[in-house]
């Protein structure tokens, strides 16, 4: 028997934890509460009762929406820093629970039982992890027959990071998008404190869709519903505001893929 190849270190934002908080506090998280709590809650049964994973939670933004609505969550994130900040802000402590783990290797983590979840989140993080396949059959392994695992991420058709940008066309008097490398897998370091602190990178890595969709179905996760959600942000006022904002609503900021476990 062919021996797995060892995983990569686990690329999680934890170096980068407190400039994460901050941003997200400064900026507050408006494209969660305007359009992926929304949309989660649409696509999935997070009500009473339910029993959710959230992989690669974060400061647990998702999971605290989920409790609210009466959801049984538990959060997994691989950045201790960021746990740590979660558990602090639990507001529903008989309804959410955090643990430090790798996503990669959900079955490693003994508070996770096997069949024990009705369904799982993965937002706006799994294009910060390679590879995909064992983050699939771990969380194939705690779904229940019939349990969704829904992927929220930053669309991969339209946004590939230093190969993708928004584009004027004086011609047409119109936004487009250019997008100038799509089927190469890449691994990209992002600046986080770009001027500041040019050595502080994090890790995205692009993949075509072809990926997400195939490497689901090889852990019996086939996908069964497609949502391509636009930014909720209009353009600022100027000449260019109804040529812009049409590019906004025509061209989706997030993919969200939900797959059914069989």
């Amino acid at each position: 028997m062919k021996t797995p190849s060892p995983l990569p270190p686990p690329s999680d934002w934890d170096h980068v934890a407190g400039w994460y908080d901050q941003q997200l506090q400064a900026e507050g998280p408006s494209h969660h509460s305007k359009v992926i709590i929304p949309g989660v809650s649409r696509l999935l049964d997070c009500t009473v009762g339910r029993r959710v994973l959230d992989i690669a939670c974060g400061q647990g933004v998702v999971c605290r929406a989920m409790a609210e609505a009466g959801a049984n969550v538990v959060g997994v994130d691989a950045s201790e820093n960021l746990i740590a900040m979660a558990r602090r802000r639990c507001r529903y402590p008989d309804r959410e629970s955090y643990f430090c783990g790798d996503a990669r290797k959900l079955v490693e983590i003994p508070e996770l039982l096997p069949e024990s979840f009705d369904s799982a989140v993965c937002i706006l993080a799994i294009q910060n992890m390679t590879p995909l396949s064992p983050v699939w059959q771990g969380c194939r392994r705690l779904l229940k027959g019939g349990g969704h695992l829904l992927v929220v991420m930053i669309h991969p058709c339209f946004r590939v990071p230093r190969k993708s940008s928004w584009q004027w066309d004086e011609h047409n008097l119109s936004q487009y998008r250019r997008i100038d490398t799509y089927l190469t897998s890449e691994k990209i370091p992002i600046v986080m404190h770009p001027g500041s602190s040019p050595d502080i990178t994090t890790l995205t890595f692009h993949r075509p869709l072809q990926a997400y969709v195939n490497t689901l179905a090889s852990a019996d996760l086939l996908v069964d519903h497609v949502d391509e959600w636009i930014s909720h942000k209009s353009p600022p006022a100027g000449k260019r505001f109804t040529a812009v904002d049409r590019s906004r609503r025509e061209i989706p900021l997030f993919l969200a893929l939900r797959s059914r476990a069989v």
